[in-house]
């Protein structure tokens, strides 16, 4: 086989045991590896392989993911959910579905910092589900802000899918985190209008509020000014991004320890950042040795040709790749997606004139409304294995007027770049 065909043939071997379900990071090492082989010889694959392994090891910047991670897990541990909830229920309690409003308020926020969808649907759904129910809420509605409203912090910094796409684009992570800013408070906006027009066809509320739990809103200060010193000290030049990694898991460590978590919590939290850690390091190992093969066999530049052969602009072009996102992210997690799909369409979408910047958070966007798209949108049956309550059919339902948001903030990021590119420009360097 020629070498194009060779890389081909091994993307078409990724899927098959990504659908069968390999781990990403595995089916990335086996296939990549042995399409290099095949490509090129095995001595020199073992070579790779091991290249890989160093330079992904000791690659400093790769030090910024377990230090969100620890951050994000002391900060979940020290009771930093239902907080959230609470305070966000003081501000929007009045609103038409506003139970539903404050979920799609503490989701966001506690997506920030876990950095991951599928764990804040289903923290989140524990914490606000009860109180929508005994509120007399239709379960689509709750379903539905429950599940979208994790996807929003994956846009709000500090955000592991951005910082993932930097590091491997070699993108500035201050300039990723500030473009997602105002398309992450836009998709907020856009699902708490989704949420109000819901709860006015299918009834927000029947009964009358629980109050909210006393000191919510107080006790929330902590871990907002946590984030606000590590933001804020990033962009005022204070810290690198790894001393704001540092800082954050550091003051993060402080405020769980203030708040009564002990040994076995700490313990905790950092098995679950070894766990997640060492699971995007494999990803990011195998992604490297995939690259090796799309470098030997010209696979994006023959998916750039076949485009180019077809007639397809530049807009078009941006439409398949988008297409092919929505469509993954019925079946990936948001972060595997990212690191999977980016070494492929970054150079043919740089080759088309757009830019990397703005590529990043319109395709962090388009994985995680992924995860909300019926009929296998993998938030929904986190929502639904977290409220048993809840039919996969409200699910589904629930999560069509949050996707049409989507849609609709996609189409303004489209009409207006400078949605993201506006403060990177204003505050960058």
């Amino acid at each position: 086989m020629s070498p194009q065909e060779t890389g081909i043939a091994a993307l078409g071997v990724l899927i098959a045991l990504l659908a069968l379900g390999c781990p990403v990071g595995l089916a990335l090492i086996l296939v990549g590896g042995g399409g290099f082989a095949i490509a090129i010889g095995t001595g020199p694959a073992l070579s790779i392989l091991e290249r890989s392994i160093i330079d992904v090891a000791s690659t400093h910047g790769f030090t910024l993911i377990p230090l969100f991670i620890l951050m994000g897990a002391l900060i979940s541990r020290a009771g930093v959910a239902r907080e959230l909830f609470e305070a966000a229920r003081r501000v929007s309690g009045g609103w038409p579905g506003g139970l539903a409003v404050a979920g799609l308020g503490a989701s966001a926020a506690f997506a920030s910092m876990s950095g991951s969808s599928l764990a804040t649907a289903s923290t989140m759904t524990r914490v606000a589900w009860p109180e929508m129910q005994a509120a007399g809420y239709d379960p689509r509605l709750g379903a539905g802000a429950l599940a979208a409203g994790g996807t929003l912090g994956i846009m709000i910094p500090p955000s592991i899918a951005l910082l993932l796409y930097a590091l491997i684009t070699e993108q500035s992570v201050g300039a990723l985190f500030l473009a997602g800013l105002l398309p992450g408070l836009l998709g907020f906006a856009l699902y708490a209008g989704a949420a109000a027009l819901m709860a006015r066809v299918w009834r927000g509320e029947s009964l009358p509020l629980p109050p909210p739990a006393a000191g919510g809103a107080a006790r929330i200060l902590a871990p907002l000014a946590l984030l606000a010193l590590v933001m804020g000290g990033l962009y005022g030049g204070l810290f690198t991004p790894t001393e704001a990694g540092g800082a954050g898991a550091g003051l993060a460590l402080l405020l769980a320890l203030a708040r009564g978590v002990r040994w076995d919590g700490i313990r905790a939290a950092l098995a679950e950042t070894i766990r997640m850690s060492a699971t995007l390091f494999v990803i990011l190992i195998g992604a490297e040795v995939f690259g090796y093969l799309l470098s030997v066999s010209r696979l994006s530049g023959a998916l750039a040709d076949a485009i180019a052969a077809g007639g397809l602009g530049p807009w078009e072009t941006l439409a398949v790749i988008l297409v092919a996102y929505l469509v993954l992210g019925c079946v990936l997690e948001s972060l595997a997606m990212i690191l999977l799909t980016v070494p492929v369409f970054y150079p043919i979408v740089v080759a088309a004139g757009f830019d990397p910047i703005w590529f990043g958070v319109v395709c962090v966007m388009v994985v995680e409304t992924g995860l909300i798209s019926p009929p296998v949108g993998m938030n929904l049956f986190v929502v639904r294995a977290a409220a048993p309550g809840i039919s996969t059919r409200a699910a589904m339902l629930g999560a069509l007027p949050f996707v049409a948001a989507d849609l609709l903030r996609l189409a303004c990021l489209m009409a207006v770049p400078g949605l993201a590119l506006w403060l990177p420009r204003l505050l960058g360097p």
